[in-house]
C-alpha cells in the first residue's frame, strides 16, 4: 500500500516519497519528499517545506539521519554533506 490517493495518481504529478526511520514497525515517519528535491517536514501542527540536504533526528531512538536531494555535479562525485553545527540547535 503506498498510500496515494486515486486523484494524484491520475494528475501526472510524481507521487511524493516517505523518508522514515526503520526503528520499530511501522517505521517513524520523518518526512515527505517529492523526485524534484522538496521535503515536507510536519512538527506538531506546522508543516515546513526544505530542499537540498536535509538533517533530521528521530523522535522515538534518536538516530540522526540525512537526506540529501541535491543534484549532482557532473564529475559525478557526492556533493559534500556539510557538519550540523551544535550551536545552532539543529544537528
Amino acid at each position: 500500500m503506498t498510500g496515494q490517493s486515486s486523484k494524484r495518481r491520475g494528475s501526472g504529478v510524481a507521487p511524493r516519497s516517505r523518508w522514515e526511520c526503520r526503528c520499530s514497525d511501522p517505521p517513524v515517519l520523518l518526512a515527505m519528499y517529492e523526485p524534484g528535491g522538496q521535503v515536507q517536514i510536519k512538527l506538531r501542527d506546522r508543516y515546513y517545506l526544505a530542499s537540498g540536504c536535509v538533517h533530521a533526528t528521530c523522535p522515538r531512538c534518536g538516530a540522526r539521519h540525512i537526506l540529501d536531494l541535491r543534484p549532482a555535479p557532473e564529475s559525478g562525485e557526492l556533493p559534500p554533506i556539510p557538519a550540523s553545527d551544535a550551536g545552532s540547535g539543529w544537528f
